[in-house]
């Protein structure tokens, strides 16, 4: 299989003198690295306003790209030419080979949906090669090809194939398994938060999980928090080097998700807790290789690198936590496999609730606050108002509710910081998990 390489450039074409940002893909060959043009002129053409989305269409183009290489028909064929030579038969070879991998696997994970609705971005990027004239060997139709998942015939054919003996209805119940684990989204436990975080192969990870809990902000603002900020951001540096008058500081967060700004509370002991497990112990370190790769010192806008002294990203932090979680199924086959990094979140606003509604949490009428729930509004980056707080206010009730003999100690912990509550909350009744639906 080759080896492709995907990276984010920001670059000021010639003739819009605009910057612009996007990933591109690099076929790296046995005696030089390749560009993959038509490629990346699909990701500049249509994925330059959105991070994730670039991230997105090269992670499915280069899997495409290389399955294809595997195959017989591409031996002989350089990836840079694999978009004239790939055609509609090759995409349907695609996803059933992925449906094998799966089923060999026994895994949830993608599910049928997934394969097909990848597959349907694929065809994007076909398509805007004909309409930019590069005719591509790949037809697109208005109608793509759906793999007879139902078929008693394409099961059996599935499951011969990834060489298992097994039930030829597989295919319907791992897709069950994974309809299940993507809408249930239950609010992650301490246990498993200490089970990332002791899983992961950097400890700048597991710090990141952590600040994520204390703070609620996506994998896309963390891997931009400063070592010392600017602007908005001035008062922001290590912990030691802050004055503080009141627990929380505010922290702007720019150009977020949907590139909008918004203020949050970042509590003391957040930033305490990366000084103290990140900044003093490893960041010396890794700033230097830094320098050793980059020829220059760190900018202070960059506070989190990886231990090969590269800038850590949302993708690495994705790749890192799937890991982490693959590592800790072997040890604990009872945790869920349906973790995410993203789940951290969700602790911030309920234990912000819990501080201001104690409680009363439990009363149905009138428990709207406005101020208060655009505080929640800020901090998670939401749209909808009333929808937020609705959401998280059930979170809060289940928790109080569980730990009922115990709220005057949630109380106070939900008075300091969010790692200090989960702390006092303790590890949850496993027996209660599929009630605490996000």
């Amino acid at each position: 299989m080759i080896r492709i390489t995907k990276k984010y450039v920001e670059y000021v074409p010639a003739e819009s003198l605009k910057k612009v940002a996007h990933y591109i893909l690099i076929y790296e060959g046995k005696k030089a690295s390749v560009l993959l043009s038509h490629v990346n002129l699909f990701l500049y053409s249509n994925t330059r306003s959105s991070q994730k989305t670039s991230s997105r269409y090269a992670s499915i183009i280069s899997m495409f790209y290389r399955h294809l290489s595997t195959t017989e028909d591409f031996q002989s064929v350089a990836p840079s030419q694999y978009h004239l030579f790939a055609r509609n038969k090759h995409v349907k070879r695609w996803q059933s080979a992925r449906e094998m991998e799966r089923v060999a696997e026994d895994s949830a994970s993608p599910t049928s949906e997934t394969i097909f609705g990848e597959a349907k971005l694929l065809m994007n990027y076909f398509r805007w090669l004909g309409d930019a004239g590069f005719t591509p060997g790949v037809e697109v139709k208005l109608k793509s090809w759906i793999p007879p998942y139902r078929s008693s015939r394409y099961q059996a054919y599935i499951g011969l194939r990834a060489k298992q003996v097994m039930d030829t209805t597989s295919i319907d119940v791992l897709d069950r398994q994974g309809q299940q684990q993507s809408a249930i989204r239950s609010l992650i436990t301490p246990h498993e938060i200490s089970q990332l975080a002791t899983n992961y192969s950097d400890p700048v990870y597991a710090v990141m999980l952590i600040f994520a809990v204390a703070t609620a902000m996506r994998p896309m603002d963390l891997c931009r928090f400063p070592y010392y900020g600017n602007s908005a951001n001035a008062h922001i540096g290590p912990f030691s080097s802050m004055d503080f008058t009141e627990p929380n500081v505010n922290y702007t967060v720019y150009n977020s998700k949907g590139r909008k700004t918004r203020t949050i509370l970042v509590h003391q002991d957040a930033l305490r807790d990366v000084e103290e497990s990140y900044i003093k112990p490893l960041y010396a370190t890794r700033a230097k290789k830094y320098k050793d790769n980059h020829g220059e010192e760190p900018p202070l806008s960059l506070l989190f690198l990886t231990k090969d002294g590269h800038p850590v990203t949302p993708d690495r932090i994705a790749q890192r936590t799937t890991a982490a979680k693959k590592k800790a199924l072997k040890l604990n086959p009872s945790l869920r496999a349906n973790l995410r990094f993203y789940d951290a979140r969700d602790w911030w606003p309920t234990q912000y609730l819990i501080r201001n509604f104690g409680e009363e949490i439990f009363n149905n009428d009138g428990l709207f606050n406005l101020a208060v729930a655009q505080v929640l509004q800020n901090q998670m980056g939401h749209e909808f108002l009333r929808t937020t707080f609705d959401h998280y206010v059930d979170l809060s009730r289940v928790i109080l509710t569980m730990h009922k003999r115990r709220s005057i100690e949630i109380f106070r912990a939900a008075d300091l910081s969010a790692n200090k509550f989960i702390q006092a909350v303790g590890t949850l009744d496993e027996t209660m998990i599929p009630d605490m639906v996000a």
